[in-house]
Formats: C-alpha cells, sequence, structure tokens
C-alpha cells in the first residue's frame, strides 16, 4: 500500500476508536492525568488551573490531525517552513521578553512560543526533503542542514539554548534515517566534539596565555581531547583507507588538522561567553562549588528526589517542594517533585511510560509503508528522546542546566499543543500505514 492508497481515519461509530494505537495513547493519557498531579503540588498549585485550560484546546487540536492524510504534511512542508521563518523572526523584531529572554508573540488572551511551534515544523520540513533527497554524500548533509540551521540560528539569538540543541538533535536522528552513516555524522560533528573533549578533564599541555575582553586565558590541551584525536584519526584511517588516494590524505589531514585547531582555541571561544552562562554549562559536574548560586538549583533537586525514598512523602507532602526550595518545579525540574512525592516508584513509573512511547515510535518509523511518514516518526521520536534525557538528566545532576522542558509534564501551553499534536499525527501514521490489529 502506498502513500496514494492510504486509509482515511473515520470515526463511525465508538468501536473505531479502539483501534487506535494505544501502545502510544494510553501512556500519553496517564503522563498528562499524572502532569496535573504534580502542577498541583508545584508552586502551590499556581499553574495548575492554567494547564488544565490549555488540555482540552490542545486535545480537540490534536485529535484533528487524526482526519488529515499524512500527504498532506508532505504537500505544505515548504510553507510551513516559511511560516515558520516568519513567526520567529516577528519574535526577535517584536517579541514579548521574560526572564531576560525574548521568545514570545503576546496576541492578546495567550502568549505563544513560536520556537516551540518550530520543532514539529522542521521535523515536517526535513522529512519531506530527505523522503525526496536522501543523503548519500557530504553535500547532501550541507544542503540539509542549511535547512535546520537558519531557525537555528533565529532561535538561538531569543536566546534559547535548549530548543537550539533540540533542532541538533532532530536533525541527527532524522539524517542518520535518511542514510547518513555513523561516519558521516561523526564528521559533521567532530569540531563540536572537540570543543566538548578540551573543556573537560586534566590539563596535558599548557601553552601561553591571551587578555581578551579584560579577560586572562590560558590556553590548554586536555588528556581528554588528546584521546578523541586519536580515536578520529584510527577511524578515518579504517573507514576511508586514505592511503588509496593522495586527495583523501589531503581531505583527511584537513579535517584533523581543523579539529586540533577549533580545541585549541576553544578557551578563546569559551571567553567570549558571559561569566553566568559559562557556570550553567559546568555546574553539573561539581554543583557543590557554587551552593547557593550556580548550583542551588541541581542540588535542591537531587535532595528532593532523594528524599523521596522508594514511596516518596505522598501528595502534596513534599517537603522541599511545598517549601518552594526547588526552583522552576513547574517546567525545568518538575521530575524533582515527581520523585520527591511519588518516590522510586513514581518516578519508574514515569520512565516507563515515556519507554513505550519511545519503542512505539521506532516501530511505526520501521514499520510504516512511507518513507515521508517513517522520517516523520523518526524526527518526533528524535524530539521526545533528546528532552526526556536532557530534562530528566538536569534534575539528577548529570546533565548541564539547559531549560529544555519535560515532555508533556511540564507547564507550558505551547510545549502541550505541540506534543499532543506530535503524538495525534504518530497515531494518525499508525492507523493510516499499518494493519488496524495490533493488539
Amino acid at each position: 500500500m502506498q502513500l496514494t492508497d492510504e486509509r482515511d481515519f473515520v470515526v463511525r461509530r465508538w468501536s473505531d476508536l479502539y483501534e487506535l494505537d494505544w501502545y502510544i495513547l494510553a501512556p500519553v493519557l496517564v503522563l498528562v492525568t499524572f502532569s496535573l498531579f504534580l502542577l498541583k503540588s508545584a508552586e502551590g498549585g499556581t499553574y495548575f488551573t492554567r494547564q488544565l485550560m490549555f488540555l482540552l484546546p490542545s486535545f480537540l487540536l490534536g485529535f484533528s490531525a487524526l482526519f488529515i492524510q499524512i500527504k498532506f504534511w508532505e504537500k505544505i512542508s515548504l510553507w510551513v517552513y516559511l511560516v515558520n521563518i516568519f513567526l520567529l523572526l516577528i519574535v526577535l523584531v517584536m517579541g514579548s521578553s521574560a526572564l531576560g529572554a525574548q521568545r514570545w508573540i503576546d496576541i492578546g488572551i495567550i502568549k505563544i512560543q513560536p520556537s516551540e511551534i518550530s520543532k514539529i515544523a522542521i521535523i515536517i520540513t526535513l522529512a519531506a526533503w530527505f523522503s525526496k533527497h536522501p543523503i548519500k554524500s557530504y553535500f547532501d548533509i550541507a544542503t540539509s542542514g542549511l535547512i535546520m540551521f537558519i531557525p537555528f540560528i533565529l532561535i538561538f539569538r531569543q536566546p534559547d539554548l535548549g530548543t537550539s540543541l533540540t533542532f541538533v538533535a532532530i536533525y541527527l536522528g532524522m539524517a542518520f534515517w535518511a542514510g547518513a552513516t555513523i561516519t558521516h555524522l561523526l564528521v559533521v560533528m567532530s569540531p563540536v566534539l572537540s570543543l566538548i573533549f578540551n573543556a573537560i578533564g586534566s590539563v596535558a599541555f599548557s601553552f601561553d596565555t591571551l587578555q581578551i575582553n579584560d579577560k586572562i586565558v590560558e590556553i590548554t590541551i586536555t588528556q581528554y581531547f588528546i584521546v578523541f584525536l586519536g580515536f578520529l584519526l584510527v577511524w578515518f584511517l579504517v573507514n576511508y583507507k586514505p592511503w588509496k588516494s593522495p586527495w583523501t590524505v589531503l581531505l583527511l589531514s584537513g579535517l584533523m588538522l581543523f579539529n586540533f585547531l577549533i580545541g585549541f582555541i576553544r578557551p578563546v571561544l569559551w571567553s567570549f561567553l558571559q561569566p553566568y552562562q559559562q557556570r550553567r554549562l559546568t555546574i553539573f559536574l561539581n554543583p557543590e562549588s557554587d551552593p547557593l548560586g550556580a548550583g542551588y538549583h541541581i542540588i535542591q533537586s537531587l535532595l528532593a528526589i532523594g528524599n523521596g525514598g522508594f514511596f516518596g512523602y505522598g501528595w502534596q507532602h513534599g517537603r522541599l517542594t511545598k517549601g518552594n526550595y526547588v526552583p522552576a518545579q513547574h517546567t525545568d525540574f518538575i521530575f524533582s517533585i515527581c520523585g520527591e512525592e511519588f518516590g522510586f516508584i513514581g518516578s519508574v513509573l514515569v520512565i516507563c511510560m515515556f519507554a513505550l512511547i519511545l519503542c512505539r515510535i521506532v516501530y511505526i518509523a520501521k514499520n510504516s509503508n512511507n518513507q515521508f511518514a517513517s522520517l516523520l516518526s523518526i524526527g518526533i521520536f528524535s524530539y521526545f528522546t533528546f528532552h526526556i534525557f536532557v530534562n530528566i538528566g538536569m534534575s539528577i545532576g548529570i546533565m548541564p542546566i539547559t531549560g529544555v522542558p519535560l515532555t508533556l509534564l511540564s507547564y507550558g501551553g505551547t510545549a502541550l499543543f505541540i506534543n499532543l499534536f506530535s503524538l495525534f499525527v504518530l497515531l494518525s501514521i499508525s492507523w493510516r500505514t499499518l494493519p488496524r490489529k495490533i493488539f
């Protein structure tokens, strides 16, 4: 069955709804319900009523996606992309600001956050592009990367580091599904990895110092960076066999030199970040170094989760969350409430619901009979996986604080709508391109 023969979704009787993909729908309902309990506890329940008001419209608008054929999204993908860019430009020109960031468009009754809409927009755009232009070379990676790069820069300037990184995760997942090899992705990401590896570990070599913007910057090379360059060289030798062509030797030598230079100037690039930005990105490595400043969020989150024990303190009885000791507990650190009030059992339940959704998305992507639908599914998978892993990682102190909300649980009207809309698109793909009997 090709895309032109896809099954139409028609509800003639209630029993038709039973044939929806309940491997996705059931855990979604559990998580949305659980979110309301958590938000009732967070910040004295301030955000519970607001989220409840967003919930019904989000479900209704999301449910409407079931009645839209998959090929429709492919046909309008260019318009989706252009409208997405237009909204992001409006934010930069006349957007509403809060907490030092300009991310919202105020339309009177509510504020919408175009960066959240951009996530599903870029997934639709890349799915349409990759379905017609599978990756076979680095040129394909460059052209498709440009599609992602434009909204990435517009969102990064808001500034919104978390959403910008989400775009990278979405692109890497979809590019791999579209034919990019591990070597392709390693080449593309190697400069970023060089920056990271020369920022961690013990110093192996120390060079001269420079004065940049009234700051003394020491040029160093770490042990991890040397190990990474060695790994990179061996990987390229094994996969490209440069001794067969002098041009390959030249290209790989240039790539290795470029990675060395990027890593080498890492301290210079790092100095252009504001001190608070540097602390947010590195404090998770040692939050006790600044317990009342940059490390406060992580320390309080860890204490709250640890205090919950196996069964938790019970709903609305969390000592640290009820005392407002955990900052941003309705958004970035909502998992802390789950850990303190519902304990290990509640936390595992949430993670299992996420795991069930993610596993089912991969199943849909692998078994869908249409390339566009498959790529659409894997884009949503990459989006959800990044948010879930990074947010929970922030809460337990293994990831930097980047402001990434927890899918379906954190407060946010635009985010809730996009999450549910994405999931109903998946239900539509499952209904139209997979066998109807799924149990």
